[in-house]
């Protein structure tokens, strides 16, 4: 069958001075987590801020809104040009931790609010994979946001005078441009059936791409107050703070600087509300205020808690039964994370706990407090800890991580039951739990959610229905015939996949990379539950080339050999199923930068792309001597995300750019050494994957930030390929098969789609 040779995916590398500080700090076994990921998180915000180039001028949030409005305004043209057919999901939804406690994981979690009439009834918020509701306590949940245009979620607050009234903030929570954006604020009046933006217009608008908080005052729905990081200018957020609305968010206007991380209305005397701003460490707003004028003007509450640049990220909970009593989690500039308490209103504050988060604060920094016992709080870190002294000592509620831990680690969302001391909820990076006994067992309420934040997904060569991907924080893992996926090998997120085309006996999946050179394991029967194991680096010299935090690999079949290609600034080979793997360096430094996406033939022709724009070409990557040749042409400089080559014309090659401005696809019909700009169609948003239809070569398809497109005319011009498809759904790779006729999509927050084609 005339399949890919090999696996393309989402450009991802970062900086030489970012690898060689990775390179200098990695120094732990691949998947243990028990002391946090700071070094994994700090990679992935620099791979998502280079290759995006946010450090442009450009506010990146706003233009990604509006081509959201330009992706409706093409759906809604009669006689839209797309494929027929609809995407239908894969999962996973979820997918299996054989053998751990936790049980099922799925994706990241960023919200969550339990309806005040029935704790049956909650919405769930995710970092990348939408909004989801459930009526019968999470047993099983329904997607609630596909409409809309973005599946990041920062915060959700149910009116409390109507429990019909949904607010939802959109954008991730941590505050960072290496997020994805949201586009403001939306609210349902009918339980989620049904959304409004509510983000206002002209001077009067909401400015908030990226919403972090969100409160309704009790006995006034119209008064709304909502907060964030801003804007995305230049690679960091800007005019950021919080917004009042007296009119149900028609209009807004800036009430208090900074961005802002929790807003609380006092529920009996709902003219005070207090509010935690100021995320980074230069904002001179950061720190804790209050309001006695529902909001209109605000106080810094100064006396005992950091203040100002100081204060660095703080988070604000208030005891139900004592509302004098808050607790404040702050993250100070200066190090170290305290947690802090007043029992008069904020008047004054007391250190309570030096070392209240057990790392990575700036990614995981939640709490809140029990609703029968004002000195009992929860704090959420890395794992969860419970306070019932007021703070003054925290104990973990979970082990270390490993098989036995009963939630999975990278704690977002703590929520107690109003009702219930021994109740709460619990959201990470692998899902939702809840507990019914104080923290000693817990109920995995991940059902069907499919939020699997995907870097990449490998399609078996012949069978369809096996599918290897690799994810955020959840490693990888394996799909047979069902939406449930099982995770085959612990190793923290997992990366690139791929098969074996001559002999698909063999599977490979990928980790972070070490000093010594990439992470890549390999499966010799099939690719099932812990059937792989790291592969050698014997050949690798990695003070030649530092290999990124995701690496790029394919899998080239030349008949009876086949063989990995991989690389960094330099590449390399090696013989895919040999026993002791060893690796030949098949290249110099060819770009003086770094290795950003491949595109093979099982001819021997491989095409190189790079950070910087370079793109190489070789037609003998078998030989002993592999000679490259520069096509870069007029390729403009830029994160080369993707290459596409034609089966059956090596010579036709495309190559996307995951950058906004500009041209997104370029192709050439001379093996790269001239090139014209395609695309006319796609969104100004980041492409990251293209493909090529092998039973209809004029067929492209590009996978987006804002989902997937399609040209019928060699890549000239684009329409949404999106029936289906969650709207705003972010899409990391494409693959395509002749037989079955089928295009699988990788999203990065809502798992993997298929669409059979005619």
């Amino acid at each position: 069958m005339n399949k890919r040779a090999g696996l393309v995916v989402l450009a991802v590398m970062v900086g030489l001075g970012a690898t060689a500080a990775l390179a200098q700090e990695q120094k732990r076994i691949p998947g243990d987590k028990r002391r946090g990921e700071e070094r994994e998180i700090r990679m992935r915000e620099e791979w998502f801020d280079l290759q995006r180039a946010l450090d442009k001028e450009l506010t990146a949030g706003k233009q990604r809104a509006r081509a959201v409005e330009e992706q409706r305004l093409a759906m809604a043209q009669p006689g839209l040009a797309a494929v027929p057919g609809s995407w239908a999901p894969v999962g996973p939804s979820p997918m299996t931790m054989p053998g751990w406690t936790m049980g099922r994981v799925a994706g990241r979690v960023s919200a969550l609010v339990v309806s005040p009439i029935s704790e049956s009834v909650m919405f769930l918020g995710t970092a990348s994979g939408g909004l989801w509701k459930t009526t019968d306590g999470g047993a099983n949940w329904s997607a609630a946001f596909d409409s809309v245009g973005t599946q990041t979620i920062g915060a959700l607050a149910i009116d409390p005078n109507d429990a019909n009234r949904l607010w939802v903030g959109t954008g991730e929570q941590r505050q960072k441009c290496s997020d994805y954006f949201g586009m403001g604020l939306f609210r349902s009046l009918d339980g989620g059936a049904t959304f409004t933006d509510r983000n206002g217009s002209g001077s009067t608008e909401l400015g908030l791409s990226n919403v972090t908080a969100v409160a309704v005052k009790p006995g006034d729905s119209n008064l709304i107050l909502a907060g964030g990081p801003g804007e995305c200018v230049g690679g960091a957020f800007a005019a950021g703070g919080l917004r009042r609305s007296t009119d149900g968010g028609t209009t807004w206007s800036l009430v208090l600087a900074g961005p802002t991380n929790d807003v609380i209305f006092d529920p009996l005397s709902p003219n005070i509300v207090y509010a935690a701003v100021g995320s980074g460490t230069t904002d001179p707003n950061g720190g804790l205020y209050r309001s006695t004028d529902s909001g209109a003007t605000w106080s810094a509450l100064s006396n005992g808690v950091p203040t100002g640049a100081a204060a660095g990220r703080t988070r604000l909970a208030m005891a139900p039964t004592n509302r004098q009593v808050l607790y404040a989690l702050v993250n100070r500039a200066a190090g170290g994370t305290g947690l802090y308490r007043t029992v008069d209103g904020g008047t004054t504050w007391t250190l309570r706990n030096n070392a209240a988060c057990d790392g990575q604060c700036t990614y995981n920094l939640t709490l809140d407090v029990s609703p029968t016992n004002s000195d009992t709080v929860i704090v959420g870190a890395v794992r969860i800890y419970r306070s019932t002294n007021g703070g003054t000592t925290l104990s973990v509620l979970t082990t270390t991580w490993g098989s036995s831990q009963k939630v999975h680690q990278d704690t977002h969302v703590v929520r107690y039951s109003r009702t219930n001391g021994s109740r709460f909820w619990v959201g990470s990076d692998g899902g939702l739990w809840r507990t019914d006994d104080a923290g000693t067992n817990y109920s995995n309420l991940n059902a069907n959610l499919n939020i699997t934040q995907f870097y990449d997904v490998a399609v078996h060569p012949t069978n369809s229905g096996l599918i290897l991907g690799g994810s955020q924080d959840n490693s990888s893992e394996r799909r047979s015939t069902s939406s449930v996926w099982d995770v085959v090998t612990i190793t923290g997120d997992g990366f690139t996949n791929a098969w074996d085309p001559g002999n698909t006996n063999y599977a490979f999946i990928e980790s972070y990379p070490t000093t010594a050179g990439p992470n890549i394991y390999r499966s010799s029967t099939g690719g099932g539950v812990n059937s792989f194991s790291g592969i050698g680096r014997t050949g690798i010299s990695s003070g030649a080339s530092v290999f990124p935090w995701k690496t790029e690999f394919v899998v080239m079949n030349s008949g009876a050999t086949s063989y990995l290609v991989t690389g960094s600034s330099h590449l390399y080979r090696a013989n895919a199923r040999a026993a002791s793997v060893t690796w030949t360096a098949i290249s110099g430094n060819l770009a003086a930068s770094v290795l950003s996406a491949l595109g093979p033939l099982p001819s021997g022709v491989l095409y190189a792309g790079f950070q910087n724009g370079k793109v190489f070409r070789t037609s003998n990557a078998y030989a002993a001597a592999v000679t490259w040749t520069d096509v870069t042409g007029g390729l403009p400089s830029g994160w080369v995300s993707d290459l596409a080559v034609d089966a059956a014309n090596s010579q036709r090659v495309f190559a996307t750019r995951s950058v906004f401005g500009g041209s997104k696809l370029y192709g050439s019909t001379t093996g790269g050494t001239t090139w014209t700009a395609l695309g006319s169609g796609l969104p100004d948003v980041p492409a990251n994957t293209v493909v090529i239809d092998p039973l209809a070569p004029q067929r492209l398809f590009v996978g987006t930030d804002l989902g997937v497109y399609v040209s019928e005319d060699g890549g000239a011009t684009f329409v949404p390929q999106m029936t289906g498809l969650p709207l705003g759904a972010v899409v990391t790779d494409l693959e395509i098969d002749d037989s079955p006729h089928l295009l699988t999509a990788g999203t990065y927050g809502r798992g993997a789609w298929q669409l059979t084609l005619p």
